[in-house]
């Protein structure tokens, strides 16, 4: 975990290391949350071996866009959800859903359980806790 401080030492983005499975291999990367510790400011993989133009997408600036603002929590229970396709218009619940990777479904639900796995309670949770309480 790394924590970004600015000049006056306030914390100013939380950096969580993440990994898990993808279709054909492990993806390596990092999450970038906000100093609320639910905001999420950006996701992006250092590496991995899935198909280009599929599940290599994930590389892709525009998915990766889409990716800062959302929430990760909702009533301390881990809320962020990578979707099977597109967030439907109008959606109550787009501020935690995030749109799945087309024609890479199991890269897709790959990313969906890591970042879920990362930010439970097996994951980096009870620190982003213990950082909200000033604990850290």
């Amino acid at each position: 975990m790394y924590l970004v401080r600015d000049d006056s030492g306030e914390l100013n983005k939380i950096i969580l290391p993440i990994r898990g499975y993808g279709l054909w291999s492990t993806l390596y990367g990092f999450m970038a949350l906000e100093s609320d510790g639910n905001t999420v400011a950006g996701l992006g993989f250092y590496e991995h071996a899935e198909t280009p133009g599929l599940g290599g997408e994930v590389d892709n600036p525009s998915w990766k866009a889409i990716w800062p603002g959302k929430q990760v929590f909702r009533e301390d229970q881990v809320a962020i959800q990578v979707l099977k396709g597109a967030v439907p218009a109008g959606s109550t619940e787009k501020q935690w859903q995030v749109d799945g990777l087309s024609g890479a479904t199991l890269t897709t639900k790959g990313v969906d359980n890591l970042v879920r796995y990362w930010m439970g309670d097996q994951g980096f949770k009870p620190l982003l806790e213990n950082l909200r309480r000033g604990e850290a």
